[in-house]
Order: C-alpha cells, then sequence, then structure tokens
C-alpha cells in the first residue's frame, strides 16, 4: 500500500460531520482489499473484520470525518453566510478556498472586510459572522444551486510534501490515520491471528462522538483502541503540552485501561519505536471517551500520531511516524494469544 497516495485521495473526499457518505463509500471500498467482512451502520461507519472469530475481539477505530462549513443564509448579492461544523477557527478563515457542496459543487473563498475598511478597528480576530463565502455568481445562480444547510469543505488539493518525510494537507485529522488502519490491516494478512480485529472508520467524532459509541457498542468488542492525532510542537505552545513529531504518543488516565496501555506499551518497545506518553485525567477529546462506556465497560487504548496546525487546511505529519503507529499496533495484536483475560486483569 502506498500511504502518501491513499492519503491522498482520503483528503480530496468531502465528509464533513454528518455528512461522510462519499469518503465512506471510498474506506468501504478499500477495506475490501483485505476482507470480504465489511459493512456499514445506519449512520454510516464502515466496518471491516479480520481474522479467525476466536479468542478475543478488538475494536480499532479512527474518524473519517472532517471539520467544514455550513450554509445559514445566501445575501442579495449572492453571497453565502456560514456557521462552523466541528471545531473551526474563524482566525484562520480569511483567504481559504473552498469548496460548496450544494447541488452543484461550487469553488469558493472566505473574504472578509479588508484592514482598509475597517477604521482603524484592526488587531481583533475575525468572528464568524464577519466572514462570507464568494462562490462569484448572482444571487439568482446561487440560489438555484446552494441551499441553507449545504455543507462547505476546505478545497480538495493534492498533500505538499515537504523536507524530511513531513506532509502538509487539509483533513489528516483524521484521514491520516484511517489510512494507518488499511497499512495495518495490511501488515495483519500475513500474520496468523488468535483473535479477531474489526477495524471501524468512524462518523460524527468532531461533533458528537456518535460513531464511536454506535461502532463500540454494535462491535461489543473485548477491547477498543482509538487511533487520533495529537499535538507536534509549535512556536508558541509549552513544550509539555506537544509531542514531538518522531515519537508515538500512547495516552494514560481514567480513558484509558490501564493494562491495555502497557500492551501497547511492550509492543512500541519490541520494535525499537520511540514513544511518549500523555496523562490525562479526563476526556482524551478522542472516541475512546465513548467507546469505554458501552456494554457495562469497555477496556480502551489511544495511539496518536502528532500533527501541527490541527484544524486548519495546512496540518502537518511525519510519514514515518504514521508508519510507526501501524507497527505499534499490529505488533500488538499480533502479541494476542490465549493469556490475553490474564493480561488485561487490574491488580488487586
Amino acid at each position: 500500500m502506498d500511504m502518501l497516495q491513499t492519503i491522498a485521495k482520503l483528503c480530496s473526499l468531502p465528509g464533513v460531520t454528518g455528512d461522510e457518505q462519499a469518503v465512506g463509500e471510498w474506506i468501504r471500498q478499500c477495506f475490501l482489499k483485505y476482507t470480504q467482512d465489511v459493512w456499514q451502520d445506519r449512520y454510516g461507519n464502515v466496518y471491516g473484520r479480520i481474522g479467525e472469530k476466536v479468542g478475543p475481539e478488538i475494536l480499532v477505530m479512527a474518524h473519517m470525518d472532517e471539520i467544514g462549513l455550513m450554509v445559514t443564509g445566501i445575501e442579495e448579492n449572492g453571497m453565502l453566510r456560514m456557521m462552523p461544523v466541528g471545531g473551526v477557527d474563524p482566525r484562520v478563515l480569511p483567504g481559504s478556498e473552498v469548496l460548496v457542496l450544494g447541488e452543484k459543487p461550487l469553488p469558493g473563498v472566505i473574504g472578509a472586510i479588508p484592514p482598509h475598511l475597517t477604521k482603524g478597528k484592526t488587531g481583533a480576530a475575525y468572528r464568524i459572522e464577519d466572514l462570507i463565502c464568494d462562490v462569484g455568481y448572482p444571487v439568482e445562480q446561487v440560489r438555484a444551486w446552494v441551499h441553507e444547510g449545504d455543507y462547505i469543505t476546505f478545497a480538495p488539493k493534492p498533500p505538499l510534501s515537504l523536507k524530511n518525510g513531513y506532509v502538509s494537507s487539509k483533513t489528516l485529522d483524521d484521514r491520516s490515520l484511517v489510512a494507518v488502519m488499511m497499512e495495518c490491516m495490511e501488515r495483519l494478512q500475513r500474520r496468523k491471528l488468535q483473535c479477531s480485529v474489526v477495524f471501524c472508520a468512524s462518523v460524527q467524532e468532531e461533533r458528537s462522538g456518535l460513531g464511536g459509541a454506535l461502532g463500540a457498542y454494535s462491535v461489543h468488542p473485548d477491547m477498543a483502541i482509538a487511533i487520533d492525532v495529537c499535538h507536534g510542537p509549535t512556536p508558541g505552545v509549552k513544550p509539555f503540552e506537544t509531542t514531538p513529531m518522531d515519537k508515538v504518543l500512547l495516552t494514560r488516565g481514567s480513558n484509558i485501561h490501564e493494562k491495555l496501555f502497557a500492551m501497547l506499551e511492550d509492543a512500541a518497545k519490541e520494535q525499537n519505536i520511540e514513544t511518549d506518553v500523555e496523562a490525562v485525567m479526563g476526556h482524551t477529546g478522542t472516541d475512546a471517551w465513548l467507546m469505554q462506556i458501552q456494554r457495562g465497560g469497555i477496556p480502551c487504548g489511544l495511539v496518536s500520531p502528532p500533527l501541527r496546525y490541527m484544524h486548519t487546511s495546512v496540518e502537518t505529519i511525519r510519514m514515518e511516524t504514521l508508519h510507526n503507529c501501524a507497527k505499534v499496533l499490529s505488533g500488538m495484536i499480533g502479541s494476542i494469544d490465549e493469556k490475553w483475560e490474564e493480561a488485561l486483569c487490574l491488580d488487586d
């Protein structure tokens, strides 16, 4: 599998939270390359099972939805008013190229009052109500193609390859981890497993976590692992709030099962993969939060590659770290044996 090509395709497909059909269909076709046991639930989560139905069942989940915008109104000049869907920061929007997903997809730009006309009120951050989306058409044509409730995404462009194995694109959160799942599936195809593994590309993580809850409830696994990005070093951010870009982050805390954390850590050490550890005593901000409480409680783990400039059109990640995430996951899953229940048992 060419991970960069896979990421490029994944990031080009629309899939704002609540409208993931296009990217979900492509993921379903990809999963069929590794297993014929592929299905979707009523809200669009895509699942693929690998391994014999012996021993424990493990759920691995990465979300496929992306942040975006929604049309809330059409001005008399044909420009669009918007609201954020997911954690969109209005500060990054002015000057952005976007795609309006109406009856006919329309390229557009997001604009604001230029500093020359702000009457000295410079320096304040734009609010979402200060911004408009301009598609260049007269209002009659816009209203024929665009309606309130239509979604807007950042413009789909090929990922930008940077030096030293870095790549920049929109929607690497969390499509890059969907690609990691596919590499993990490819790796596990070559091994005889003593467990079954369900890989799930989940919906609506950026808004409600609905997909994570549905996936964990319906699969009812013996353990579950969320894979999602964390924050990489960025100027102005305190070092203890970030993870070095070349390390795989493993999370500890109340959302994470201590023994599953240890199993993931052992898998990384066995393969000489450098890790960092983050202590989070509450919500991890990932699908693990709602997976944990389904069906009386599911042991959860969390594996994360660092990402810079999260929730922008230039999210930046290190490809080697993504490969290492796949190695940690496949190594841990491949190590499962008949003593798995004992390994998960909490100490008295």
